[in-house]
């Protein structure tokens, strides 16, 4: 039971951000305005699991990446990343699949700042330990190619 109410706070408050940051975006395309949706190419579950389990594969590069994370014209790149690695994070998924998210959050123009904030949020909602962990991922890529001076 207890798991089911941190599940519902992850639920409330990914709903909550989404609101707050569909607004804009709800606005804009009310005044006729057309964001231009960027196709996402992905290959990394045929690539780790096209022979063995292909369906999966398939939803997870053509569905998942090819039609879901394609509808960035409603909801940005930006945004999607934020809303995947809190839903990781809040899970307890603190493995490759969050440091790939992570990666994939700042090439989508997630700031440090923005990650440091989201994950220090995360820490009171989903816990503690869970944040530790993003933070030691977040810090890796983020400190990747600085140069230390």
């Amino acid at each position: 039971m207890k798991n089911m109410g941190r599940k519902l706070v992850a639920a409330v408050c990914g709903a909550a951000f989404l609101a707050a940051n569909m607004m804009p975006v709800m606005a804009a395309n009310q005044e006729g305005e057309k964001n231009m949706a960027k196709k996402i190419v992905q290959t990394a579950g045929r690539d780790a699991l096209g022979e063995f389990a292909p369906d999966f594969a398939r939803y997870n590069d053509d569905i998942l990446f090819g039609e879901v994370w394609s509808r960035n014209d409603i909801l940005s790149l930006h945004d999607r990343s934020l809303i995947t690695i809190s839903a990781l994070v809040a899970s307890g998924i603190i493995d490759s699949s969050l440091k790939y998210h992570i990666q994939t959050a700042k090439a989508n123009g997630v700031t440090q700042a923005e990650m440091v904030e989201a994950i220090t949020q995360l820490g009171f909602y989903a816990g503690w330990p869970k944040a530790w962990a993003a933070f030691r991922m977040a810090k890796e890529v983020y400190e990747a190619g600085q140069t230390k001076g």
